[in-house]
């Protein structure tokens, strides 16, 4: 099935000439050292500038070339909140293959599935995700697939069977200016809870980004905070891509944990947190909002695809009046598109730093068990 995010956009036509690879070396080229993508604030996170993702992606691609794979192959990567496989994913649209997008919290099975159904040879992930220990998962879906051919590990450890990817060594590494860049334009695949197979071109991805930055009003001065895992259409576009085609700092945070996300909001400022909708009550209760940290929350809300989208809202949120705090709707109709509201009202109003610390009660969203059957 193809997406249909480009129907109603006219500026994806005006795109269409464009590909991720371009718009990272772009900007790579307009601000090399200005900081592009995180997993967190935290010393040990993958933290890249926008001319080590450029490095990054390339030579990624270049691994996934070295292959030898054919030319139309796709490969299958699992992922969560986490800046490797993005750069995973970028690097396999870069070679000219189509990238499937899993969640991290599926079986080997269920992999296996997918991999039979949308004809994926390649099979690529982090060694772990929060307490999932993705690589015996990855093992077992190769060993149980005749599907799948290639295993890619995103570690700097070597693995016996799988080729390392390892993100941090490649973005440091010098990028040759006569790296090619394939002709084809790989396609992502996302899923919906019911299996059903999702394609969305480049060109359309950027268009929906393009409609999301404008109406949720982000700038290059505000920092995205997503908690989305990137295998999903809203978890990419409010994410990754709403980061770099803003030139906004993107931090990608999960599995959630209450401590470190504490930490990363304390380094930034105004900064507009995407999370599920289900979990924006909690947030607030328990004085996440009470400070300048967040400029606005981005609440996440899934729709049946043929919902009225004039019809959607967002849950009824309780906040205090005196909290400026803007509230914006993202709702995701299946996995083939996605619209922005800003709730009635709302402004974006810049709030000074406050030199005091606000008291922040523990939360933590879903436990590793129902992580298994319903991942943010």
């Amino acid at each position: 099935m193809t997406s249909d995010l480009s129907q109603a956009r006219p500026v994806a036509d005006a795109l269409a000439g464009f590909d991720f690879a371009k718009l990272i070396a772009s900007a790579a080229k307009l601000r090399p050292d200005r900081p592009a993508l995180g997993d967190s604030a935290l010393p040990g996170g993958l933290n890249l500038t926008f001319a080590q993702m450029e490095s990054a992606v390339a030579h990624c691609a270049a691994l996934w070339r070295d292959l030898a794979m054919p030319e139309d192959a796709r490969v299958l990567i699992v992922a969560g909140a986490r800046v490797a496989p993005v750069i995973a994913t970028l690097g396999a649209l870069r070679a000219g293959f189509d990238v499937v997008l899993a969640p991290s919290h599926l079986l080997a099975a269920e992999l296996v599935a997918i991999a039979e159904t949308t004809g994926a040879i390649a099979l690529c992930g982090e060694v772990a995700d929060g307490g999932i220990e993705i690589a015996d998962i990855i093992f077992s879906a190769a060993a149980s697939s005749a599907k799948i051919r290639y295993v890619a590990m995103l570690t700097d450890a070597p693995i016996d069977g799988a080729v390392a990817i390892d993100v941090k060594a490649l973005a440091n590494r010098p990028t040759d200016t006569s790296m090619p860049m394939v002709a084809r334009k790989g396609a992502i695949l996302t899923l919906t809870p019911d299996g059903d197979v999702n394609s969305h071109s480049q060109h359309a991805l950027m268009a929906a980004t393009v409609d999301f930055i404008a109406e949720a009003r982000i700038g290059m001065r505000q920092p995205v905070v997503s908690t989305l895992s990137i295998a999903s259409l809203a978890g990419f576009i409010a994410g990754p891509l709403a980061g770099f085609m803003s030139g906004a700092q993107a931090f990608l945070h999960g599995p959630f944990d209450s401590g470190t996300f504490r930490e990363l909001l304390s380094a930034t400022r105004q900064a507009n947190v995407v999370i599920p909708g289900a979990v924006a009550q909690a947030l607030i209760d328990a004085g996440y909002t009470d400070g300048p940290e967040i400029g606005a929350l981005i609440a996440l809300t899934r729709c049946e695809e043929n919902e009225h989208k004039e019809n959607v809202s967002g849950p009824p949120l309780q906040i205090a009046s005196k909290n400026s705090l803007s509230l914006i709707d993202l709702f995701a109709f299946g996995e083939q598109t996605l619209v922005t509201k800003r709730r009635p009202g709302e402004t974006s109003p810049l709030i000074m730093p406050s030199t005091e610390r606000p008291s922040i009660k523990p939360i933590s969203f879903a436990p590793l068990d129902s992580r298994r059957s319903s991942a943010i």
